[in-house]
């Protein structure tokens, strides 16, 4: 055999390591991580004690959505809770039409926080919602974000599973609505990649140091919330909640995520561009500006995904022109077992999300979308800075955050 043949074995096996098993090994574990996630569907018992719940809902520019969302937070079935909605700065009508509801629902109280009052080292999320526990007499607080819808169920039956397996913080991944194709298609693929990044499903894992909080829906004892020193002690991070299951879990508590797309819904963003701004930011904040996770990212949809179509026309080409050894048809048979691989999970995550499993043939499309937004995630870990809800931040990247 000739170097050159060696070459291309050598290449070859690579590929396969990198590729078709890669993505074998990613659907293995994928499938547990996601049963370790299903919590809601566990039969319990009853709720015995109806302990009371302040939620908690801050907005900043939110009046297209704000209505329904404390509407759904209102209509909850169960009975022991009220809520604090918090006005962050908001320049459009989403502070008239809080007051407008709490002088119809006495269990509804308003914050506003005005323009000017954003402390030194505070992000506006992290200001609203310190200012709003001041305020709570909840033994549970539970932060919703002012772009989830809730189902009336919903409280009950996190609280419900909380008390009954002894948790001190739950966090809630809502349902991805999709009114476009771009959120259709790259909405459930950036929040696949940040859950293979940051091994969400390994956070409900008592012995592992790993931890993640979604502040979308966001459950934890108060007595949880004031040992880690509450949101003063997080005051600068953009992606609060997983630095509050961090600190949790550090405590020795119990800290559990679980699918709720059942009981939550969230129209994260609606246009391409917003998309791409949106998960850049998520992704430079999940690790507080380290570029460690981003760039084995990226490694992966360069080294893991794209090879797959690479690999494919190479084969075609090969087996069009053999050379009378093994790898005549090895690299074309590779390639299409790759890409039904690669498709396969895909589309299963896709329809984990309540969305089209289709859209995993758009692969070729999102796939250096998702690129791309990851690039725009390093440049902010490199320049250390980062526009978060109309507020520009210069942020500096944290020691110790692996």
């Amino acid at each position: 055999m000739n170097w050159a043949g060696i070459g291309e074995n050598v290449l070859f096996v690579n590929y396969l390591g990198a590729g078709p098993l890669t993505w074998l090994g990613y659907g293995v574990v994928t499938y547990f991580g996601r049963a370790k996630m299903q919590l809601l569907d566990k039969p319990r018992p009853p709720l015995s004690n109806l302990q009371h719940v302040t939620i908690l809902i801050p907005a900043k520019d939110e009046g297209e959505r704000i209505r329904a969302c404390l509407q759904s937070a209102l209509e909850q079935d169960y009975p022991n809770l009220d809520v604090i909605a918090i006005d962050d700065r908001s320049k459009d009508d989403t502070g008239k039409i809080m007051d407008e509801m709490a002088v119809a629902n006495p269990r509804l109280s308003v914050i506003h926080v005005q323009e000017g009052t954003l402390g030194p080292g505070w992000t506006g999320k992290n200001n609203a919602l310190f200012t709003g526990v001041q305020r709570a007499k909840g033994e549970w607080l539970l932060f919703v974000d002012s772009d989830v819808i809730l189902q009336p169920n919903a409280v009950s039956k996190s609280v419900g599973v909380s008390q009954y397996k002894r948790y001190d913080m739950l966090s809630l991944l809502p349902e991805c609505e999709s009114h476009t194709i771009w959120e259709s298609s790259l909405v459930p693929l950036c929040s696949a990649a940040a859950a293979t990044m940051y091994l969400i499903a390994m956070s409900n894992e008592d012995t592992k140091p790993v931890a993640f909080g979604n502040g979308q829906y966001m459950l934890m004892t108060r007595a949880a919330y004031n040992a880690i020193g509450g949101h003063e002690t997080v005051k600068d991070r953009f992606c609060e909640d997983t630095e509050i299951a961090r600190l949790v879990k550090g405590k020795g508590m119990r800290t559990r995520v679980s699918w709720g797309g059942d009981i939550a819904a969230v129209r994260m963003y609606t246009s391409l561009p917003a998309i791409i701004k949106g998960w850049s930011r998520i992704y430079y904040a999940a690790k507080v500006g380290n570029p460690k996770h981003v760039l084995l990212a990226m490694n992966f949809v360069l080294t893991s995904c794209f090879t797959a179509y690479a690999a494919f026309v190479y084969g075609i080409i090969r087996a069009q022109h053999p050379n009378g050894n093994m790898l005549d048809y090895a690299w074309v048979t590779a390639g299409a077992l790759h890409l039904a691989l690669m498709t396969f999970f895909l589309s299963n995550m896709y329809r984990w999300s309540k969305n089209s499993g289709w859209n995993a043939l758009l692969f070729p499309v999102t796939g250096p979308i998702l690129l791309w937004t990851l690039g725009k995630a390093l440049v902010m870990c490199i320049t250390k800075k980062v526009e978060w809800r109309g507020t520009s931040y210069s942020h500096t990247m944290a020691k110790g955050i692996s």
